[in-house]
Order: structure tokens, then sequence, then C-alpha cells
């Protein structure tokens, strides 16, 4: 019998999320989907457990910290186990706290993450008492689990291992059901959690590196039903382990597995600590942190943090500390700045936060250029997180940046006009959560990409296009090119380096039929620090209001700030025209009275851009 194992990977003061916030956020999810995907999880939870009942029958094992049967992956075993100042300042946090450059008064404070680890989290420790929740029945203390929980949040006892969300609180919990606990915790209106596991890479058929698995797809169907959660992932540490075919004969690249492949979670590597970052030099990959991509090619890992010499809080006593090495120790890093976004946003906009899609794409536009060559790489990801700059697009937020959320339907192209009045490095980018894919089975470095609704971003200018970053799986050490259509990633990036003044055209569209008949898409952009960035029509979407919603016969809309509007149509949820005509001044309504009951999208034009907004006919 072949058996693989899972690793744990070491080697402005305000009022928080709501009980209120939080049932905004759970309202905008689909109880169907909630509930389809919770029978799902209860009928893999009940096969699952009967296949261990029965190996522990031929097989018996103590379940341990150390060695615990957890699944079955294709009739294989499945064995978990356990495998700051310097960290706030390499991804710049720092910069928002009370004290720091921004003045943003900023610490996470009334936020939750929950984090799913090895063991019990000592919560009794001096810089997690009365802060940290445990949710499960999880016994025995856990170095790596009360570790993982202080980079998020340890209140500073120890100044140099205070936390990056140092007000925040934690929700903890070992990984015995870990799916079924996400989902319950997803459906609570939360907004992130920390999983500084995964797969010992020793015993792994090869056709697992890389692929798109049932631990991937179970990532993706949680982050469908719930579009707020993100969920993030240590990258693994087992790229200076020269047993493995992937170091010895690949460099050390395709040795993403498990979680890390999800389309939609954020997946963590390590690097040194970054004290001043100057430039690209600045940022030290660590001897041991996994390598992308992924079989279809997509950009893995994501986002990179201080992963070397992180001290935080041990479990031995309630005084404690360690210093632990490991993508386990990033991870958190991100899960920290996570909540410290989320509540600068929610500080400048009352009652309202980013999806997971808006947090998750701002995370890698704003990061710091990391590696030899200018763009992503499957080694550090879009780079090194920076806290400061996503801060700064929260703040700027249209004034000179842009972030926003918008629909595109079946057919639709999404533009948005911007003017920059001086050169300038112009950056934007996109990001959606994409549809849960297939499984790749058991085929090994199975190239079709998982991307469901393939979106395309591209910068328009006097007939120059401008497409986004992609890699080459094929050749996993080569530059980033951007010479046409990324077709694997649901995160795109556009740059120009030196944009001249003048107007440029953000354009979205895409390829096929989009599965549900829309996607929702975060659109981040900006110009180059300190230069201001003209959006001519950030306000469309925010002026456009229509009602009743739900309606009977009659749509009624209202368009602030004098925006013309040249045409209007109406599609239904699969991206059929239903209707298609020119807006008229006189009148602000529209007769649906004919429409059958449904769900439909209404999309008003104007010259520069264009707006979408669902509504549901009775």
């Amino acid at each position: 019998m072949k058996y693989f194992y899972i690793l744990l990977l070491i080697s402005v003061v305000s009022v928080g999320q709501t009980t209120k916030e939080r049932l905004r956020i759970i309202s905008s999810y689909r109880q169907v989907d909630i509930i389809k995907l919770n029978d799902t999880i209860a009928l893999m939870d009940k096969q699952q457990k009967d296949k261990i009942a029965d190996y522990l029958k031929n097989h018996p094992i103590k379940n341990s910290e150390i060695k615990s049967l957890q699944r079955f992956y294709y009739d294989l075993p499945v064995f978990f186990t356990t495998y700051n100042a310097g960290s706030s300042q390499t991804i710049k946090t720092n910069t928002m706290y009370p004290s720091g450059s921004l003045g943003l008064n900023v610490t996470g404070d009334g936020m939750t993450a929950a984090v799913w680890d090895g063991s019990k989290v000592r919560e009794t420790h001096i810089e997690l008492i009365g802060r940290v929740t445990p949710s499960d029945d999880a016994t025995g203390f856990s170095s790596h689990a009360t570790h993982v929980t202080g980079t998020i949040l340890a209140s500073g006892v120890s100044s140099i291992r205070k936390g990056i969300a140092y007000g925040a609180m934690a929700k903890t919990y070992d990984w015995s059901s870990d799916i079924s606990e996400m989902s319950t915790y997803g459906a609570q209106g939360f907004l992130v959690s920390n999983h500084s596991y995964g797969y010992n890479t020793a015993n792994l058929p090869i056709a697992t590196f890389g692929s798109y698995d049932g631990s991937s797809v179970q990532i993706d169907q949680l982050s469908n039903t719930y579009p707020y959660y993100q969920i993030v992932i240590a990258a693994g540490n087992d790229r200076n382990n020269t047993n493995l075919e992937q170091v010895s004969a690949k460099g050390g690249y395709d040795l993403v597995t498990g979680f890390s492949t999800s389309k939609n979670g954020i997946s963590v590597a390590a690097v040194d600590q970054v004290i001043n970052y100057i430039n690209s030099s600045s940022v030290s990959m660590s001897s041991f942190s996994n390598y992308g991509p992924t079989d279809d090619g997509r950009i893995k890992p994501d986002i990179s943090a201080k992963g070397v010499d992180v001290s935080s809080c041990g479990s031995l006593t309630n005084n404690q500390y360690a210093v632990l090495s490991g993508t386990s120790m990033a991870a958190p890093a991100i899960t920290g700045m996570i909540l410290m976004l989320q509540k600068h946003y929610n500080n400048l906009n009352t009652s309202l936060f980013m999806r997971a899609s808006t947090v998750r794409g701002l995370i890698c536009h704003s990061a710091s250029e990391a590696g030899l060559n200018p763009g992503p790489d499957y080694e550090f990801g879009w780079g090194l997180a920076n806290a400061e700059a996503a801060a700064n697009i929260i703040t700027n937020k249209n004034i000179s940046t842009v972030l926003e959320e918008n629909t595109l339907t079946n057919n639709q192209i999404f533009t948005k006009q911007i003017t920059l009045d001086s050169a300038q490095k112009l950056s934007a980018t996109i990001c959606w959560t994409d549809p849960t894919g297939a499984s790749n089975g058991t085929a090994e470095d199975n190239r079709t990409p998982r991307l469901k609704n393939n979106l395309d971003l591209k910068i328009l200018k006097n007939g120059q296009v401008y497409f986004p970053w992609k890699l080459n799986v094929e050749d996993v050490a080569a530059p980033a090119t951007n010479d046409s259509d990324n077709n694997v990633d649901n995160i795109e990036k556009v740059e120009i380096e030196n944009a001249q003044p003048g107007v440029y055209t953000i354009q979205v569209s895409h390829k096929a039929t989009l599965t549900g008949g829309s996607q929702v898409f975060s659109l981040i952009a900006n110009g180059s620090t300190g230069i201001n960035l003209n959006t001519s029509n950030y306000d469309f979407d925010k002026n456009v209001f229509i009602y009743p919603n739900p309606t009977t016969n009659t749509l009624n809309y209202s368009i602030n700030d004098a925006i013309s509007i040249d045409s209007i149509r109406i599609n239904d949820v699969s991206g059929k025209a239903i209707n298609n005509f020119k807006a008229d001044l006189n009148h602000n309504d529209i007769d649906v009275s004919n429409l059958s009951s449904g769900i439909y999208f209404v999309t008003f034009v104007s010259e520069q851009s264009s707006v979408t907004k669902k509504f549901v006919k009775q």
C-alpha cells in the first residue's frame, strides 16, 4: 500500500466586523448553494469516515498531531502531521498602525480570523489571552498552531513579537473535519482563515504535484459559495529535499500540491526578512519554499511574505516564545494583512467589506517586484506583499485609484476610461472567484486549463493594445511575457511602464460562454506613487440605482450626476439578449411585465462606459 502524508509547513480605533455587518454579507449568499455544498460535504465526510474506520480495523494507529489519518484520496490514506516585528516590516503592515507613516490607526481591532492547524492553540498565552476562542474539541497544545496564531494577532506584550493584526480575534480549530467547519465559518459572514498545512510529499504519486485535485476543488467550492471568504494557504517547504524528482530533475519547480493549487485560495511563499525595500534584489527567496506552477500553468504561489526565522508565541508555557521558519510562518502574515486591509476599507466604507476577489486582487496588484525579471514568476508569485501600497489604493478609491466590483454578462464588453495628466507607470488588475473546475484525477501534468470563465483584460490607447502578464508552463524559468491574452489565470494584470498623458480604456471581455451567465470581477487600477490618476467615470456604477427589486411590472432607474445614458439592454441569466433599446430622456422606467419570472441583468450604456445591475422579476 502506498501512503502520502499531510504536513504542517514550517522549514483609527473603531468597532470591527459587527453582527449586523456579517448578516449583510450572509444575506448576499445563495442559501440553495450553501445547502448543496453542505450536503456534498456531509456525504464526503461519511464516505471518508467509513473508509478510515475500515482501514483502522487492519492498521491500528494511535492518532496524534504527528500522525493523524484524516481522509483518503484516490484510495490512498492521507495523514496529517505537524511539519512579529520583522514580518510586519517586511510586508509594511506597520505603516498602517497608529504610529505608522500612513496615519491610519488600524490594528485589526474587532476583526476575526480562523486558524485551522494540527492541534490546540494555547489560548492562555500572555500574547493571546482573551482574544482566542477554541472552536472545536482539540486537545493538546501545539507549538505550531500557537506560533501561527501569534503571527496573526499577538498583542505585543513583547513588542518584537507583535502580530500583524494585533487588535484582532481568532477562532481556532484542529484539522479534523476542516472542510465542514470552514463551511460553517464562511456561512457566518467571516472574511479570512489560515491553513499552514499541506501534503507530505515523500510518498506522493508524481501526478499529484501541480494537480488540481480533490483538495483544490474543495477550496474552490467554499470560495464560490462564500464569495467574501478568503482562504490563505502555505505553499509548502520541499524545495531543499533533493530526494524529490521535482527538486533534482525540475530545479524545484512543479512542487505545489493540494489546497495550494486551488484557483481562489491565496498560496503564500516564504522569503527572508526585508527591512528596507529598494528594488527586486531586496527580496531573497528562502531555501525551502515551494515553486509552482500548477499543471495548467497558473501562477502559484500567489504572493510572498517573511517566513524565515519568525519569532512568535510558543506553547510550552504562557510566556514562551519560539523562532520557526517555513511557509507556515509566511501564510499568517498574509492572513493578518487581509484583516488590516478589510478593517481599513470598512473604516472608509461604512458597513461594507471587500469581496475575497477584491482583497486577493488588491494584494497581488500592489505587490513589490521580486525575482530576476519584471512581472510575476513561479517562485515569488506576484512579488512581495506590500500593505502600504494596498492601503493607499483603498484610501484613494474613486479619487486617484480604481477599486470596484462589477458584473460581466455573456457577450458583454466592459469598458472604463481613465485619464492620465502626466507620464507615469499605469497598472490595472482584474481578479474573479472562478467557478469550481473538474479535478485532474490521476493524470500527470494535465495542461488543460482549469479556468471555467475566461475573462480577458486589456488596456487600449490610440489603437495600441496592452496585454496582461502570463507565464509559460513549458519553460518555467522563462520571464513573464505580455504579448497576448492570458488564458489560464483568474488574476490578470496589465502594466504600462511609461504611460504618456492621455485617455486610456480599460477593457474586460470574455471567451466562450460564461458559466452561470455572468461573472462578478474586481477591478483595481492606479498610477505611480504620488502621481494623480484621474478617473473620468469612476462614479458611474455608484450613481445608477434600480428599484423596486424584486419587481412585478415596472423597473425604475435613477441616474445621478447628469450621466448621459445612450442605450439600455436586458439579458437573462444565460446571457441571452431579451431587449435592447435607446434610452428615453423623458422616462426612467422599463416595462418588464412581459418577462417570465426569474433573474435578469439590465445594462446601462454611456459613451464612455457601462454598468450592469441584477434584478429579479416576480
